[in-house]
């Protein structure tokens, strides 16, 4: 044990992988947490439950929409969908109906803090036409 209380740091050229994908929070589900159309999510493409973490699912009409996911007592088969946004409920459903709509594992957010700076910012080489 190396006693640092919170691990080794993230390499920031770990944000680089291509792996990796930034995507706009796409609702309101997750709010206050992450605010709709402003704030950022970096996901990894995933395909099946991975752990209790939040999620980028595909919705019934074809949209996007983030949630935590987690595991309940009495075995496998079922995961609890909850999200941050005190006017929806959550949701049980079957592994089955998750793994059918899951898009991807949230590994951070962005939480945009001046957009008038950050949208004067030059983008980068690998962005421009």
């Amino acid at each position: 044990m190396s006693g640092d209380l919170f691990g080794q740091a993230v390499p920031a050229t770990a944000l680089l992988s291509p792996q990796l994908r930034l995507e706009i929070v796409p609702s309101d589900a997750m709010e206050p947490t992450l605010r709709s159309q402003w704030d950022h999510v970096l996901v990894r493409p995933c395909t099946s439950y991975e752990g209790e973490g939040i999620y980028l699912l595909q919705d019934l009409f074809g949209g996007r929409k983030l949630t935590r996911a987690s595991s309940v007592l009495g075995g496998p088969g079922h995961i609890l969908l909850h999200v941050d946004n005190k006017h929806y409920g959550e949701h049980l459903v079957p592994r089955e109906a998750f793994e059918d709509t899951v898009l991807a594992i949230v590994v951070a957010d962005v939480k945009v803090r001046d957009a008038r700076l950050l949208m004067s910012a030059p983008a980068s080489r690998e962005a421009q036409p």
